[in-house]
């Protein structure tokens, strides 16, 4: 039920977040990710299971990205403001959002792995790989989408803040990402494995 409430949810915000686009190429570009990662999650969902914290995150990284669609990553307001305030040249929502992916996908692929029997270090390492080539698959996707359908110089602009280095920070923030979820999770595991042996041990 839990789970059914949350795609209910993110459906509603796909709706509300599809009406009058700021940029609807734009717009369009950006959910043919949507459109093929969110039955992605659905389909391995029903394969490995995933709990619902994991469920949640996952909806909630996708429904951000819906945002970023909805008023082009350089204009959404939630961001504009921070940029102006530090005097930054552009809005930095789309590496924020690169920097959640590596940090809130991390873990649906590490369970992946480890479901299947492999050590939890090898699958942190692989986890973490498959954040990074996706990451620099999606950067390579990017580009071959601004040539195809970038017929103006302002599509490109809104894409990339005419920063040469977009794709290259992009990358790095969701490598960034995995490692903090990383690390994260082995504190916390071995932290609940010590929490267990004391309670083993007091018993």
């Amino acid at each position: 039920m839990f789970k059914k409430t949350i795609v209910g949810i993110f459906v509603l915000f796909w709706l509300v977040l599809a009406i009058n686009p700021v940029h609807p190429g734009i717009w369009a570009m950006e959910n043919l990710l949507v459109a093929t990662i969110f039955p992605v999650v659905l389909w391995l969902d029903s394969k490995y299971n995933f709990n619902n914290w994991t469920f949640l995150v996952l909806t909630l990284f996708v429904i951000l990205h819906l945002f970023g669609a909805h008023f082009t990553y350089e204009k959404i307001s939630y961001f504009t403001w921070l940029s102006n305030w530090q005097g930054w040249e552009r809005n930095y929502y789309d590496q924020f959002i690169h920097f959640l992916f590596g940090l809130m996908v991390f873990m649906p692929f590490f369970e992946i792995f480890y479901h299947q029997g492999l050590s939890r270090n090898i699958s942190y390492l692989i986890a973490f790989l498959f954040i990074s080539a996706i990451s620099a698959w999606y950067e390579v996707l990017e580009w071959l989408a601004m040539v195809v359908f970038c017929r103006e110089q302002n599509c490109v602009h809104f894409i990339t803040q005419s920063d040469v280095w977009d794709a290259q920070k992009d990358m790095a923030y969701a490598a960034i990402g995995a490692i903090i979820a990383l690390l994260l999770h082995r504190y916390l595991s071995k932290a609940g494995r010590k929490n267990m042996i004391y309670q083993e041990n007091a018993d």
